[in-house]
């Protein structure tokens, strides 16, 4: 019958129990409930198969009841007291008018009253097991100091009376007589196990220990009917939470281990901020069961993100980490490797380990990061979904997991977290579910939950996806490993994230340093009485008689002389290896390294050139375009026959490629399958048929590599941070994240600042991430116009004459490229974005490669290459020198970047002083080309030089390039003279006029000879 009737009578029964929508018309309810009652047993007494089976087995037990009646029931009177709906009423049924007929009266006899009673106290009931369900969680007990719901300790296992927060007036009219009178137990329970009914008194026993004892579970709100039976049954059958004595022996171990670290670094560094664990040891036991676990569901590799609460016991209990790389960071040491370091509760690890429960391995990451606590939340999803994708599990998600561990305010407080969430079922997105375990403290920084959040629970955020949620005592390890089983069964089952929510304390300050008692007194003085958990654990096994003493003894001893030796060893080491902290399995990669290694030219055959030109010209087949689609498709076509490219067509030469040469290439943001501007078109849709396109790049070579365009959610924080996180896996792969108007970057920055500009100074982490951001004054306001390129500059790691002028262009070149943090590019031709974008493949090394990408230059005349330009031995272009001036006659040298250039070039022509002003454009800004400038302008021996921008002059390339052009020609700051736009606080101003006569007046200063 469970199945017959799961699906109809769920979806009801939640209507049923959630009273809070039907409050307006409580009394309705009450006044009709009856009636619509009688009605259906009138229709079942005519027959059975009328009413849904739910009805047909209660009418049943009903008949059973009133069998000793001497008359036959004619109609069915139901208590006045009925607060709730019938399972299938549906709201347009309760206005039927055919429900409302009154009902005849007669004289009942007693087994007629008695039946009516029996089905009224069955609804009770059923709508009391829902109440648990749905809202035990909020009188769980789950705080071990008891702060949270103190009134919950009296529910715990225990009492046979149901919290009125919880079950509100869903016993009314039952008296104590009842309590011992068994009720059929209904299709949303597992909790008599096999057994069909229980005594009342036994159900609200078992209902407060499932759902009001030391684990909160919430899941109701789950639409999925087979995943609330999944659940139910994981949770409310008898015995399902017990393990077996090896298992929890096992547990103490990692209790034991989790405490002993913590007790061990406390006294060896006393005074060193550490941010310890202390007060939540049992999530060392969840991560643990979860690799366990997951393991068993066919995981082979797990990337762990995490914030720095906790981080050096996970790298040591967890990731099995040598515990001496980690006390080597508890002392001055140099560093060997390229890079500054960090602090060792932000470093990372890649390793190997041997499970002790399976005896399987698997591989273990936790990504380096800031204490910007959840800004490594999508880097993470990102560096699985590229792992996933390469090993061909990108469907399935069987092989690789993440798994974020919050903090409880961050995970509230984070707006990260929320649209980390929300990337679960975006198609190339996800990664099959996430495991999400917060550290619950129950406090954020100083901070109480009363004041950083609003919500019941620091957990809130993840129903969005429908994910349930467990909220565990974690002085209770044993229910902790189970629940962590049981997530990762659930992430394996159902392909959803799912949150284990540990809730514990900080038994110390925010770090070792701090003093908590300053603004939790009250909190505090509980923690200081209230016994570890490694204490509580082992009473609780040695009173079952499953550990003794001197067990406990050997294994600390055991524990402690590892520790001891381990300290030792750090002792002998003078120098911080950054690769021991590597979070990306390059180790080949990193090892060939060499700032003398040539770059290769990037160039390509005119044969792929006008095969590759050919196809994405080229109307797909079997597809309805639209106009737009077949006029870009003629201007491709018109441009083939001069051997020219634009733009977009040499984006898609540098993609197509580097896909022919086996290289995947994944481009993602908002709008970037046709482009923002409508320039790009590589998804065409068809104009009649929904979810039918062509990928333009697909299948243009025969076993290509994969090429992946998606349009993003509109979350620049989460999705620059994926994209950073897939481009860590791979070094092979060319992974580009555009946005939609460059300072939509803005809303990044922490990404920008604090993972990508920095990555390998902090963290020895390469990566070959792409940034495309539109930008360019075009009029259109102070919006949308600036992508700040003076904030990518002065995140630049070069100082004035970090090089010599006068070494060889080529390798001095390729060692700027070598030591530079970042690459910063304002391009203003298809082939240096060709080039640009194949080096970042081509080079031996990887550098994140940020470009000013045009807007309205995408479709300008003059923004054209030719095939030359991009055949065999080219290459990227870092100063474009003038064809057009006469060295002789110059008179001054414009130097400039991006889209001004085309400005200038037209103004210069319109004034006719061609042969007088030469304009050098500088297509890479950082590392600047000090050697091509200073042999470029040694060609005009007696000219001034000027810089000129459209941007302000705070803003923009000035201040960054200045400096650089005195350098690389000799001469004195003041010499470089500067033309562009005046000081402001805004990248643009919103009036027309105002923008034009700006613009007029820039123009006017570069064309000025005198």
């Amino acid at each position: 019958m469970r199945q017959i009737l799961s699906a109809p009578l769920r979806s009801c029964t939640r209507i049923i129990t959630t009273s809070v929508r039907w409050k307006s018309s409580e009394s309705f309810l009450t006044t009709t409930n009856s009636q619509y009652i009688e009605y259906l047993y009138k229709k079942w007494q005519n027959d059975p198969k009328s009413v849904p089976k739910s009805w047909d087995v209660y009418f049943g037990k009903f008949n059973a009841a009133a069998a000793t009646a001497t008359e036959k029931p004619a109609s069915l009177k139901v208590s006045s007291n009925l607060t709730t709906v019938p399972s299938n009423l549906m709201p347009q049924q309760i206005n039927d008018h055919n429900l409302l007929t009154k009902p005849r009266v007669r004289l009942k006899s007693e087994a007629e009253i008695q039946g009516e009673a029996f089905l009224d106290h069955t609804l009770h009931v059923n709508s009391l097991i829902r109440a648990y369900q749905t809202r035990g969680h909020l009188i769980a007990d789950v705080d071990p100091l008891g702060i949270q719901n103190p009134e919950s300790k009296k529910l715990r296992g225990t009492s046979d009376l149901p919290p009125k927060v919880v079950v509100r007036e869903h016993l009314k009219g039952i008296h104590e007589s009842d309590f011992d009178r068994e009720f059929p137990l209904g299709i949303i329970t597992a909790i008599g196990g096999d057994k069909k009914s229980l005594p009342l008194r036994e159900i609200i026993k078992r209902l407060n220990k499932v759902y009001c004892g030391h684990l909160g579970i919430e899941y109701i709100y789950i639409h999925d009917p087979s995943v609330l039976d999944w659940l139910c049954n994981k949770f409310e059958r008898p015995g399902a939470w017990e393990l077996e004595s090896n298992h929890r022996i096992w547990i103490w171990k990692n209790i034991m281990k989790a405490v002993t670290f913590e007790h061990f670094l406390a006294k060896k560094f006393g005074p060193e901020k550490r941010f310890g664990l202390e007060g939540c040891e049992s999530f060392i036991v969840s991560m643990n069961q979860c690799l366990e676990s997951c393991a068993d569901h066919g995981v082979e590799t797990t990337v762990i993100g995490m914030a720095h609460r906790g981080r050096l016991n996970t790298l040591v209990n967890v990731c099995s980490k040598p515990l001496h790389q980690i006390l080597t960071q508890f002392k001055p040491i140099n560093i060997e490797g390229l890079g500054s370091g960090d602090v060792k509760y932000h470093l990372g690890t890649y390793t190997e380990k041997s499970l002790e429960r399976s005896n399987k391995k698997i591989h273990t990451t936790i990504m380096a990061n800031p204490s910007h606590l959840e800004a490594v939340d999508t880097v993470v999803i990102g560096r699985v979904r590229a792992e996933q994708v390469d090993k061909g599990d990108a469907k399935e998600g069987i092989k690789s997991i993440a798994i974020l561990v919050h903090g409880d305010a961050a995970y509230s407080g984070q707006g990260i977290c929320y649209e980390t969430m929300h990337l679960t079922d975006l198609p190339d997105y996800t990664t099959g579910g996430v495991l999400h375990i917060v550290i619950n403290n129950q406090i954020g920084f100083t901070t109480d939950p009363r004041y950083s959040r609003s919500s019941p629970h620091c957990t809130d955020v993840g129903r969005v996806t429908n994910a349930p949620i467990f909220h565990v005592h974690a002085d209770d390890p044993d229910l902790v490993s189970y629940c962590s089983k049981v997530a990762c069964e659930y992430r394996a089952e159902f392909h959803n994230d799912v949150v284990l929510d540990i809730v514990g304390y900080r038994r110390n300050g925010h770090n070792e340093m701090d003093e908590p008692m300053l603004t939790q007194p009250l909190m505090y003085k509980r923690i200081q009485s209230h016994p570890n958990v490694l204490k509580i654990y082992s009473d609780k096994l040695l009173k079952e008689g499953l550990i003794d003493e001197p067990f406990i003894k050997e294994e600390m001893e055991k524990y402690e002389a590892y520790c001891t030796s381990e300290f030792r060893k750090a002792q002998e080491i003078s120098t911080m290896q950054i690769s021991d902290w590597h979070d990306v399995p390059w180790t080949d990669f990193f090892s060939k390294q060499n700032a003398k290694n040539p770059i290769p030219h990037t160039g390509i055959s005119k044969k792929d050139i006008l095969l590759i030109c050919q196809r994405i010209s080229e109307p797909p087949a079997n597809i309805k375009v639209h106009s737009m689609v077949y006029r870009l498709l003629n201007k491709r076509q018109k441009l083939i026959m001069s051997e020219h490219i634009d733009w977009s067509m040499g984006e898609c030469l540098a993609f197509l490629s580097l896909l022919k040469d086996g290289h995947h290439v994944r481009l993602s943001g908002e709008d970037v399958e046709r482009g923002t501007f409508s320039h790009r078109m590589h998804i065409i849709h068809d104009q009649e048929r929904d979810k039918t396109w062509v990928n333009m790049l697909n299948n243009v070579f025969p076993n290509q590599a994969l090429y992946t365009v998606s349009n993003s959610s509109l979350s620049e924080f989460g999705v620059c941070g994926f994209e950073l996180g897939y481009s860590t896996y791979k070094h092979n792969s060319l992974v580009i994240w555009e946005a939609q108007f460059g300072d939509f970057a803005n809303s990044c920055q922490v990404i920008i600042d604090n993972l990508l500009c920095s990555g390998q100074s902090k963290w020895g982490r390469q990566v070959g991430l792409v940034i495309l951001l539109p930008h360019g004054m075009e009029g259109q306001g102070p919006e949308h116009s600036s992508a700040r390129l003076e904030r990518f500059l002065q995140l630049c790691d070069d100082d004035v004459g970090d090089y010599e002028v006068n070494e060889n262009l080529e390798n001095a070149s390729t060692q700027q490229l070598f030591y530079i943090n970042w690459i910063v590019c304002n391009l203003t031709t298809p082939s240096n974005l060709f080039h640009v974008l194949r080096r970042q493949i081509l080079m031996p090394f990887r550098k994140p490669l940020v470009i000013m990408t045009p807007k309205s230059l995408l479709r300008h005349p003059m923004v054209q290459s030719t095939f030359d330009e991009i055949g065999p031995d080219t290459h990227f272009e870092a100063l474009i020198a003038d064809t057009i001036a006469k060295p002789e006659s110059v008179k001054k040298v414009i130097l400039c970047a991006g889209k001004i250039y085309y400005e200038l070039v037209t103004e210069r022509k319109a004034r006719n002083l061609q042969d007088q002003i030469a304009i050098l454009r500088v297509e890479q800004l950082c590392p600047f080309p000090y050697h091509s400038v200073s042999q470029q302008i040694a060609n005009y021996p007696n000219s001034k030089v000027m810089w000129v921008q459209e941007e302000h002059m705070n803003q923009g390339g000035y201040h960054y390039v200045r400096d650089r052009i005195a350098f690389a020609l000799k001469i004195p700051l003041d010499n470089v003279e500067y033309a562009g736009r005046a000081s402001s606080s805004s990248p643009a101003t919103g009036s027309k006029i105002i923008f034009d006569n700006e613009t007029r007046s820039l123009l006017d200063a570069a064309m000025k000879l005198n």
